[in-house]
């Protein structure tokens, strides 16, 4: 099967591109970028787009079999408009041109345990990544909704920036308590691969979900 990726270059980017390549029954990995990441490999095909708005000259290469959306970005690394232009807009254009290409698609979108359907909350990310899922739900129901928490690496070592470091003890200690607080990032990875290319009841999966995918949904 071909499996189009955005975020390859991100923490679960990468994980995800792992696992997709390691997989025999991919047959090719589209990976929608900014800029090369330079990574060679026989199943991948990088393209770099100018705009993710405009898909005129790599349509061609976009009929597939399924998308997974783990392209995002911190909502405190940009603006308010920018944020929502490459959480709400990105994602929900490239949903509906995938679709158009191929209505049998399967599109997961990496949305966050803030999210708000109903854009209520502090938070911005909620209350947009709630407001896009919302928007791509309505698409169709191959489009599928992952609710993570935090992402912890599956190394005990990996090295991370000083707040997701921090996180990452805080939420060991809150896991004793209750599994809805993080997922490994190999975990949440599967998961997203499986669904892609097989599907699921439920539309929409929070993080428990997530953790027992194995056991409850597939």
């Amino acid at each position: 099967m071909k499996v189009i990726l955005t975020g390859a270059t991100g923490f679960l980017g990468q994980e995800v591109l792992k696992q997709l390549l390691a997989d025999a029954t991919v047959t090719e990995v589209v990976s929608l970028v900014r800029r090369s990441a330079g990574f060679n490999h026989p199943k991948l095909k990088e393209l770099v787009l100018k705009d993710f708005l405009n898909y005129s000259d790599v349509a061609r290469h976009l009929k597939a079999d399924a998308c997974i959306w783990c392209l995002g970005v911190p909502q405190s690394a940009v603006s308010e408009t920018e944020y929502i232009k490459i959480t709400y807009d990105y994602a929900l254009y490239a949903a509906k041109e995938l679709l158009d290409l191929n209505p049998q698609l399967r599109f997961c979108f990496v949305s966050g345990a803030s999210a708000s359907q109903e854009e209520k909350g502090i938070s911005l990310q909620g209350r947009i990544k709630g407001r896009t899922e919302k928007a791509l739900a309505l698409l169709g129901n191959t489009v599928y909704l992952f609710r993570p928490a935090f992402i912890k690496p599956s190394e005990p070592h990996y090295k991370r920036p000083l707040i997701p470091t921090i996180a990452r003890y805080i939420t060991n200690i809150l896991d004793l308590f209750s599994e809805k607080f993080s997922i490994d990032v190999a975990t949440l990875a599967n998961c997203l691969i499986c669904i892609a290319k097989n599907g699921t009841d439920k539309q929409l999966l929070n993080n428990i979900d997530i953790r027992h995918y194995q056991d409850k949904f597939h």
